[in-house]
This record gives C-alpha cells, structure tokens and sequence, in this order.
C-alpha cells in the first residue's frame, strides 16, 4: 500500500460515502469524493448532524463506465486508498434493470482495476463494497456466515457482486494489487433511502404520527426473513479499519453478527412512537427469490482489525425515525 494522505471515495454519494468523508476528514486525510454529478453531495443540516462536519471534501468528476474519466482522476490526485462505493446496491432495482445492475458492478469494477494496473509506479490499496447478499445461502445449518463459504446468489445485484470479487481476486494474483473485498449486511441508518424497506417504514410511521392516528395498516414485502442489520456508522468505521489493517487479497464480512425478522423492525418502531401497525404483506414487493435469513460471522474482522460494532438496533431505527419525524 502506498504511503500517501490522499484518499480517493468512488461514489462518495452513497451512504457509505456519507458517513465515511467525515471519519477520513477528521483522521486528516484529504479527501477526493468522485461522482458524475457534483450536485449529489448536498446535506442537509439534520443529516450532517449524524454524519458530522463535510468541510474540507473536495469533488472530482468521474463515471465508472467511462475509463477516460476515472484515469484523469487518479492521474490527477494519485490516491494512496481508493474506496469503492460506486455501487447499484438495490436488490428490488437489480430486477427492474438487470443491464445496469451489470454495468455498474462489473464492469465499472474492470475499469477501475485497468486504470490502475496501467498506471506507472501507482499501487493504492483498493476497497471493494461487497454484500452479505452474495452468499445468498438457503441452509441454516451454516449460520452464521463466514467468508469461507462458497457464494450461492440468489439474485441478480448478488451475482453481479459475486462477479465483481470473482475479478479483484484475478488482478490481486494475477497482477498483485492490493484489493480487500469488505461484505457488509443490510446496511441502515440516518439518511438512508425510503427505496429501501427500514428506512420506508420509519417514513410510514411517522406519516401516521403526523395524522394523529395511532394504529395504520403498514405495507411491506415479506416480514419474516430475517435479517442482519448494521448501522451505516458502525460499517464506515469497518471501511476504515480493513484499510488500515486488513490483508491484501482478503475478503472480510462486516455485520452485526445476530439477524431478526423485519417484523421485529416494525415491533421496534410501534414501541418507538406508540403507534401499532398491522402488517400487510404486498404481492409488488415480494422478491421473484428470496433468502430466508442472513447472519454474519464477524470473527475474521475482529482478528484482523480489532473491529465490532457499536450500534444497537434499537437506538439506529431512533435516529433513522427522528429525520421523518
């Protein structure tokens, strides 16, 4: 890995990106955040205040589908750590466009790994965004899921992610860059878009707490899987640790290390706000296939790195609530 203060976030924009600026800024990096479009990095004055100060970042323009403009960035600010955060995470949005889903995960990850490979006397530590959704396993008998077991995925973001760590491994033997694939689970936490289940819930119920109402029907895809979810400012940190101390070559799993059904999500929220909420499951929110639980081994992280997460459930689903409230 190389020696130097500059680190570059590819999709800074993302929530990862959100949370993971501040924490770089504050440890005195200097910051690069690329994107295709400047105008993704406003914070609203709430948000920062969950994410902490932005002063200082500074923006560079890229699209990881075009190779020209990734390679004038890093030609520009030569990053010693670039974090990969350019990522079409939606499992829901991966089925409507499996092409971009593609795209983006794969073979924005190819140009990426050419830029560099192709530039001279340049070998930054890459930090891939994987997800526990790869694993895609169906048997409980292999909870929790360690980063030994062999990737089943079940749809076609996880695949795409799969492919996309299938490649990082190749350029890391093949040409010997130093790129660590993190897995995070179910990622939640202030800020986060009402696209995603947690985060539409807490805007349901507070749309209820507005009407004055104290029970409303509540619309969800299947509330029994069970899932592991991990505050966003527990996985910025994880980012930070295995960039300073995780493997080259490695594949790390970051989570909470329990899973609960989303049902348990909405039961956190009614004791949250003393609203109940009758769950209704909806046809047009069910996944064509689903995974009945993810639990992550977070043994490996831990060893490595020394890091565990903070957050308790109850205490991210207050904060994530207070900014619709």
């Amino acid at each position: 890995m190389q020696e130097n203060n500059t680190v570059l976030i590819i999709g800074g924009s993302s929530l990862f990106g959100k949370y993971l600026s501040p924490m770089l800024l504050n440890s005195g990096k200097r910051v690069i955040v690329a994107s295709p479009d400047e105008s993704e990095y406003e914070y609203s004055d709430a948000l920062e205040g969950f994410t902490g100060s932005h002063e200082g970042m500074e923006w560079a323009y890229m699209n990881v589908l075009e190779p020209q403009s990734i390679k004038d960035v890093l030609e520009e600010f030569r990053p010693g750590v670039i974090f990969d955060c350019a990522v079409q995470n939606s499992v829901g949005y991966a089925w409507k466009d499996p092409a971009a889903t593609v795209d983006i995960n794969v073979t924005g990850a190819i140009n990426l790994f050419e830029a560099v490979r192709n530039m001279e006397d340049y070998s930054p530590r890459i930090l891939m965004a994987g997800s526990g959704e790869e694993y895609g396993r169906m048997d409980f008998d292999m909870m929790p899921i360690s980063e030994e077991l062999q990737p089943v995925p079940n749809n076609i973001f996880a695949s795409s992610k799969v492919c996309q760590d299938l490649l990082a491994n190749i350029y890391f033997r093949a040409y010997g860059m130093d790129i660590i694939i993190l897995r995070t689970f179910n990622e939640i936490g202030p800020g986060m878009s009402v696209r995603f289940s947690v985060a539409d819930f807490c805007r349901q119920f507070a749309e209820c707490a507005k009407s004055g109402r104290k029970e409303f029907t509540i619309h969800t895809g299947n509330a029994n899987i069970e899932r592991d979810y991990t505050d966003v400012r527990d996985l910025a940190r994880a980012f930070l640790a295995v960039s300073e101390k995780g493997r080259a070559g490695e594949i790390y799993n970051a989570g909470a290390g329990r899973a609960v059904p989303i049902s348990h999500v909405i039961d956190i929220l009614s004791d949250i706000t003393g609203i109940k909420a009758v769950i209704r499951s909806e046809p047009s929110r069910m996944r064509p296939v689903d995974t009945p639980k993810f639990e992550a081994d977070i043994a490996k992280i831990e060893q490595d790195t020394g890091w565990k997460p903070e957050y308790e459930l109850k205490d991210t689903i207050k904060d994530m609530y207070a900014l619709y409230a």
